[in-house]
């Protein structure tokens, strides 16, 4: 009766009805395992009209362990339900061998997804029929590239039985696909001159580039089906051997990277060569990081892009610094760029002269390359200086002073001498008012450079042109130009000296002079300096005393103001500059002003 039973349920498989189709697969695959029956039934059941039954005889064949499907299993692949899909590719891994026939017969045509799926199942086999069925997919317009990807993929993951395989598999099919490019080319060729001669022409000769005229599909024998097809081959192959990066492959692919080879075989070439000169275990690659300079600087463009892309990566030996940095004067903008970028140790001074020139420049990428090779050559600061000091156009300028406070901490004593130098003849100018409106701007820019990489010059500096200016009566334009060192008051202590505090302090009590008594700001900066040096025990009255162009009127401000504090050392200082007036000028009326203040204060000398 169970056999009448089983034959039954065997026979509702077939039914119209979907649902007893699908519930007879469902019992099938629940008791089914082991039975060469209910397995050969089910598997019929993968081309059913309906997903969900289809779904349900792939869940069982794959529960029960199913064996020899894989032909089956490989048309749900290519399907539109990708979750029966994704099982179907689960089950074929399962399958191990049996399914790498299928596989390999199939990954040849179909959709692009199902063909990706099944190059996945192949490389994961890793046996060199399964590597050599997916590298016969490169050719492929349609799923080549993204074959190519999948090996990288594998070769990335460091699949080194794949990496293997597919050193050995490539580096035959690279000599096999090259014979054959030969022989497609001399065919070509001669085709193309019989072309050429009936249409009264001369045909190609080079190799390096298609022609562009109208009638190159005929003359011209990189045009050829054959040729072309020959190239995509090669080229891909040269491209998988790049990944793999393995030293032993260098001289293969700069071979085909020479000028004699059509340009898409050596793009290829070079774009091969890209992992190895950027890996810093590989050694002996002189020889490529010439050639590859050469080609960068070369005049076709493309190879030269492709040049400049592999060099990026690359370590340049000492012995090729200069010729590297040669590339800054090269036609090709990206090889400039390359190189400014990088300027390597050893470039020399017409490599650091290039990156100048350029930086001073009119090409916005030329200069912001150079100033990024700049900046990272400590070599550069004294020849930037010069340029700097050199220059008469504002945003140039800018550009060189930008450029060396890049190496702040670093910059020369000769450079910074020859800065300083050159803002003292812009001051000396300035004073005589022969100074143009453009060297006051450079003055400016130079000392904003000081301040930032030498700060105690730009004091020195500040506190010169104050003296000259209050040399020539401008007492008010004096103080102003030492102002920058009170926004900075944190620093100031360690920036001046006493000597020079006075005398920031005196510019201060001069361009303020007697109303400085009406202000209310407890940071005034002439209260705080003088009251500063007082703490410290300076002699500011006998100081003040001695300066002749301090009026009576400003010094009885300031002690008034000292005796407004709650300090007691700035009271004793204010109290000593008002009995000096008294004692100077005991019958005027600032005198009697100031013994009112004192009585008041309780600062009254009775003798």
């Amino acid at each position: 009766m169970a056999k009448n039973l089983g034959g039954a349920i065997l026979e509702l498989l077939a039914s119209e009805r979907t649902e007893l189709r699908a519930a007879a697969a469902t019992v099938l695959a629940a008791v089914g395992k082991g039975d060469r029956a209910v397995e050969a039934a089910l598997t019929s059941r993968l081309k059913d009209d309906d997903g969900g039954v289809r779904r349900i005889a792939l869940e069982g064949l794959a529960g029960m362990g199913a064996a020899g499907i894989a032909p089956k299993l490989v048309p749900l692949l290519r399907g539109d339900d990708e979750t029966l899909a994704t099982l179907a590719a689960q089950v074929l891994a399962q399958q191990g061998a049996a399914a790498e026939a299928a596989l390999r017969k199939e990954v040849g045509s179909g959709p692009v997804a199902a063909r990706r799926v099944m190059a996945q199942l192949l490389l994961r086999r890793g046996t060199q029929p399964a590597v050599e069925a997916v590298l016969d997919q490169l050719p492929d317009e349609e799923f080549g590239e993204q074959a190519l990807q999948l090996v990288r993929h594998e070769l990335d993951q460091h699949n080194d039985k794949v990496a293997n395989l597919v050193e050995k598999v490539g580096l035959a099919r690279a000599t096999e696909a090259n014979k054959e490019l030969a022989k497609a080319w001399s065919r070509a060729v001669k085709a193309a001159e019989a072309a050429a001669k009936d249409a009264g022409k001369k045909p190609r000769k080079g190799k390096a580039a298609p022609a562009a005229d109208g009638h190159a599909a005929a003359t011209d024998p990189l045009r050829d089906e054959q040729v072309a097809r020959g190239i995509a081959t090669l080229g891909s192959l040269l491209r998988l051997i790049g990944y793999l990066a393995r030293p032993g492959t260098q001289s293969l692919l700069l071979r085909y990277a020479a000028p004699e080879e059509p340009r898409p075989i050596r793009l290829a070439a070079i774009a091969g060569l890209r992992r190895i000169v950027a890996s810093s275990e590989v050694k002996g690659t002189e020889k490529v990081i010439e050639a590859l300079i050469a080609y960068a600087g070369g005049d076709d463009v493309p190879v030269a892009h492709s040049a400049v892309d592999t060099l990026r990566g690359a370590r340049i030996p000492e012995a090729l610094a200069k010729s590297f940095a040669a590339l800054a004067k090269s036609k090709n903008p990206m090889a400039q760029k390359l190189a400014m970028e990088r300027l390597p140790a050893g470039g020399g001074a017409s490599a650091v002269k290039a990156l100048v020139e350029a930086l001073g420049g009119d090409d916005p990428t030329a200069r912001d390359a150079a100033a990024r090779g700049l900046a990272k050559a400590p070599e550069a600061v004294l020849p930037l200086t010069r340029a700097l000091l050199a220059a008469e156009d504002e945003q140039v300028a800018r550009r060189y002073a930008g450029a060396l406070r890049s190496h702040r901490g670093h910059v020369s004593n000769q450079a910074i001498e020859e800065l300083t130098e050159k803002v003292r003849a812009y001051m000396e100018l300035h004073q005589k008012g022969k100074a143009t409106a453009d060297q006051i701007v450079l003055e400016r820019i130079l000392a904003e450079l000081i301040a930032d990489v030498a700060p105690a010059v730009h004091v020195e500096l500040l506190f010169e042109r104050a003296r000259r200016l209050r040399k020539a009566g401008k007492t008010v334009e004096a103080f102003g130009s030492l102002k920058p060192l009170l926004r900075s008051r944190a620093d100031l202590d360690g920036a001046i000296d006493d000597e020079q505090r006075f005398f920031l302090a005196l510019m201060s009590l001069e361009a303020t002079g007697e109303g400085f008594i009406r202000t209310t700001r407890a940071d005034d900066p002439v209260f705080e300096q003088f009251a500063r040096l007082a703490a410290k025990g300076y002699p500011v009255a006998k100081q003040l005393a001695r300066e002749k162009d301090v009026s009576d009127e400003a010094i009885y401000a300031l002690g008034f103001r000292l005796l407004e504090s709650t300090d007691g050392a700035n009271e004793e200082l204010g109290a000593e500059l008002l009995q000096g007036i008294i004692d100077e000028r005991p019958r005027s009326k600032l005198a009697k002003a100031a013994k009112n203040k004192l009585k008041l204060t309780g600062h009254l000398d009775e003798d």
